[in-house]
């Protein structure tokens, strides 16, 4: 039954939207902030002014979704979470996603949160086809295992990357496209690439992405 209706309240208006997300859902949704048609099972739901849901999301089974100011989820994604995992009862995990002022998700990818996503300021999951895994097997153990990941302020995964579970990218560092991360990285200002990840070089202070103010486009995508 909630899913049936997360389907129907995906296509009607953002007028009516704001209405239903208010008094039903009791999320605390921005008069400016947008919901486009996606399909969302979520207990909660903040959006800041201007913060943004394109289309053709499915956004499932997540127990928070915050959007500060400006922050955006583009389009086609896929964002999975479990209130309980199918296997194995994982405790002290978190199904839910944080993005602080001006943070992306861009379109296209695929979000395995079994524990939380974390995005700072200004910081994107940019281009497409990038996979998030906050869960994997603990081979020794031989058990399922959560993890959360985390983008600091500034931080950019590109296109076709992977982030496996309890792996962080510093404030201000970039991973290039096609890169595994498998650890928390700590050194910031700093180019990862490769599989597995390594840091290939510093990077000056000066880069423009490194820069931006408030007032820095968005590629949020709004669609009625």
């Amino acid at each position: 039954m909630r899913l049936a209706f997360a389907y129907v309240f995906a296509y009607l208006p953002m007028s009516l939207k704001r209405v239903i997300a208010r008094r039903v859902y009791k999320w605390d949704i921005h008069p400016t902030a947008y919901i486009g048609p996606s399909v969302m099972t979520v207990r909660h739901v903040s959006m800041g002014p201007g913060a943004s849901i394109g289309g053709r999301n499915v956004i499932t089974n997540v127990n928070e979704l915050n959007m500060a100011k400006d922050a955006s989820i583009g389009s086609g994604n896929m964002i999975k979470g479990w209130w309980d995992h199918p296997t194995d009862k994982l405790p002290d995990r978190n199904p839910s996603i944080y993005m602080a002022e001006h943070a992306q998700i861009a379109s296209y990818h695929y979000i395995d949160l079994v524990d939380s996503l974390t995005l700072g300021r200004h910081a994107v999951i940019a281009g497409f086809r990038s996979t998030i895994l906050t869960h994997t097997i603990d081979i020794m153990r031989d058990k399922y295992v959560a993890g959360s990941v985390e983008l600091g302020d500034y931080a950019a995964a590109m296109s076709g990357c992977m982030l496996l579970a309890g792996t962080r990218i510093p404030s201000r560092s970039i991973v290039a496209a096609g890169s595994v991360v498998s650890t928390k990285f700590t050194q910031e200002l700093t180019f990862y690439r490769g599989n597995p990840a390594e840091a290939v070089r510093s990077l000056p202070e000066r880069i423009g992405y490194f820069n931006r103010d408030e007032s820095s486009p968005t590629s949020s995508s709004r669609e009625e």
